[in-house]
């Protein structure tokens, strides 16, 4: 899955950056309708590599797409169950069950978390936006729950 976005305009908006930045064609990717045997208007500009018109292969053009949208890639869940991510001030502790990106509820010790992790939640994109970084990142001490 690609991307996490709050309409469909910011969808598009996103493919357009990055078939600009890696000169990908409108009409191959379906952001423009394509004429029949002419280049796109993105070609003539020597924005477009030319794979609407035969300039480029397009398996070179998909392998471009490829690469560009592993910037955007949603990262699956990295754990076979929930976690606890443990949150340290002075000397108290915290523990934030998460489960598949989502934030389940606060506890104090791990045996709480296992009663919370059994609850089902639904995905949440500003939830995966925060926990992304310090999860897969290896900063937050984590303690496994299944």
């Amino acid at each position: 899955m690609y991307g996490l976005f709050s309409s469909k305009r910011a969808a598009l908006e996103a493919m357009r950056v990055l078939a600009d930045q890696h000169r990908l064609c409108y009409g191959v990717i379906g952001l423009e309708k394509l004429s029949p045997n002419k280049p796109c208007f993105r070609f003539m500009l020597r924005q477009c590599a030319g794979a609407c018109c035969g300039q480029e292969e397009r398996a070179a053009h998909n392998a471009r797409l490829q690469t560009s949208l592993q910037s955007i890639q949603v990262q699956c869940w990295p754990f076979p169950g929930a976690i606890a991510l443990v949150e340290r001030y002075n000397d108290e502790v915290q523990m934030h069950v998460i489960a598949q990106w989502c934030y389940l509820g606060s506890v104090l010790e791990p045996r709480d978390g296992q009663a919370l992790a059994r609850q089902a939640a639904g995905f949440d994109a500003d939830g995966y936006k925060i926990l992304c970084r310090p999860i897969l990142g290896g900063q937050a001490e984590i303690i496994p729950l299944w």
